[in-house]
């Protein structure tokens, strides 16, 4: 009976070395021998789709809600908006609104997203003359650098994203 004991014992012991054993094998070696890149080595090539991380502006960041607003008005005077308003470029910037505005501002513009149902003061309604009398330099600024409870899209959308933007704010809402 000893015996058996003994025997059966055995295949388990065994078993417990194979480990130490397997690895030396000539294959655990490989992850340990291969050529490694750190990420800080090599150059990223960057796709010209990117967004650049400063968002390509010549505007300055302002620094507090009383420059913004100053900044703004004066974007008004004197950013033109460089891309022609086209059933292409409303078209454009109702994807574009669908994707970054539409869940504050809500689907016809009018402040009631479900995102936007949130804050207090609620999204401003896009529709109203207040908005839509604004030159197309101070919408562009906004979008670019936010308000009080917006956040900027600066570093989201393209300088051109954001005046297809402006142009579906200006022309893509139904009366």
């Amino acid at each position: 009976m000893k015996h058996r004991t003994a025997f059966s014992v055995l295949p388990f012991m065994a078993c417990l070395l194979v480990p130490q054993f397997g690895s030396s094998l000539p294959w655990s070696d490989d992850m340990r021998d291969q050529d490694t890149i750190k990420p800080q080595e090599s150059d990223v090539s960057v796709p010209k789709s990117s967004v650049p991380v400063d968002g390509g502006e010549a505007l300055p960041v302002p620094k507090d809600l009383s420059e913004k607003v100053q900044a703004r008005i004066l974007a008004g005077a004197t950013l033109e908006n460089p891309v022609p308003v086209s059933e292409a470029t409303i078209a454009t910037g109702q994807v574009l609104y669908d994707t970054h505005c539409s869940v504050c501002h809500g689907a016809n513009g009018a402040g009631d997203g479900l995102v936007g149902q949130k804050y207090t003061p609620p999204p401003i309604n896009l529709t109203l003359p207040y908005i839509q009398m604004q030159p197309d330099g101070q919408i562009y600024y906004t979008i670019t650098h936010g308000s009080v409870q917006m956040p900027y899209y600066r570093d989201s959308m393209t300088e051109e994203e954001r005046w297809h933007v402006v142009n579906y704010l200006k022309n893509g809402f139904e009366e």
